[in-house]
């Protein structure tokens, strides 16, 4: 009897070009040719490339499906959650220097003047620099950047916040915590582009109007950035959640309502937190 082939890996006996415990290739002579290596990196990108694209596409083009699609089984086709919450962060923070915006990165200033937690920051900032005393503007130069570095780490604090807000919204639904993470993953992505898009148009807008003779207040550029974000979250959000969840369209559009207006509330969190961070760390 001829001795049984064995996964050079796990050890169990082959049948066949692939071991059926553990995926790995039965090795062979032509492994090593040059033209089957490079047969192999151009299928591995084109995977890749394939996962990566399919996987925004249809977070942007079918709110939820995508988490629907994953807490169903079926993910070899996708990006994991994670992957594509960390490949939308990357996006953003490369692409922010460039629009000229500080959102999510947020300068000494703004956080001692212009937030919620501003007046626990300034207790907290006036026993290293005691009110009245002048700040040193190599520490503020080096707090932006301290803060901008950690900033690109730090927004996933955002994700399980958001995902508690889910639970509360979809309880009913009887799900795990965890999978009420992967919609917040999910949501966050879509979100974090929506922003750079958003950021961009309205710089062109902005240009537009300037050479139109118009400089609208700063006010008036946020509550109108703000509003629109508003509604585009909404919706969303709520096509989202009767994806995943299912539920009646009108407890849809409320529910819609409630996720999108807890960012607001998220995002001072966050921003609260990366100021301590940072001011810690420093």
């Amino acid at each position: 009897m001829e001795t049984p082939v064995k996964c050079v890996t796990c050890g169990e006996p082959l049948t066949g070009k692939y071991c059926a415990a553990c995926g790995e290739k039965r090795p062979g002579p032509d492994d090593y040719r040059l033209g089957h290596f490079a047969d192999e990196v151009v299928e591995s990108f084109t995977h890749a490339d394939g996962k990566l694209f399919g996987s925004f596409w249809l977070l942007l083009t079918r709110p939820g499906r995508l988490t629907a699609e994953y807490l169903a089984g079926r993910r070899k086709p996708y990006l994991k959650p994670l992957a594509l919450f960390l490949v939308a962060n990357t996006v953003f923070f490369l692409m922010l220097p460039l629009l000229g915006w500080n959102t999510l990165t947020t300068p000494l200033h703004i956080h001692l003047h212009s937030e919620l937690y501003t007046p626990l920051a300034r207790a907290v900032f006036e026993r290293r620099f005691p009110a009245g005393t002048a700040v040193p503007p190599d520490y503020a130069r080096e707090f932006n950047a301290h803060g901008a570095l950690l900033a690109k780490s730090l927004v996933i604090v955002m994700v399980p916040l958001f995902a508690l807000v889910v639970w509360a919204c979809f309880g009913r639904a009887r799900r795990h915590y965890l999978e009420h993470v992967i919609f917040a993953l999910h949501f966050f992505a879509f979100w974090l582009l929506y922003l750079l898009a958003s950021l961009g148009l309205t710089n062109g807008v902005l240009r537009l109007l300037a050479a139109g003779g118009w400089h609208p207040s700063d006010l008036v550029i946020d509550n109108a950035v703000s509003l629109v974000g508003l509604l585009v979250v909404t919706l969303f959000a709520y096509h989202a959640g009767r994806e995943v969840y299912g539920g009646s369209r009108p407890a849809g559009l409320a529910k819609g309502l409630v996720l999108a207006a807890s960012i607001m509330l998220i995002v001072q969190i966050y921003r609260g937190f990366l100021f301590f961070v940072t001011y810690y760390t420093l």
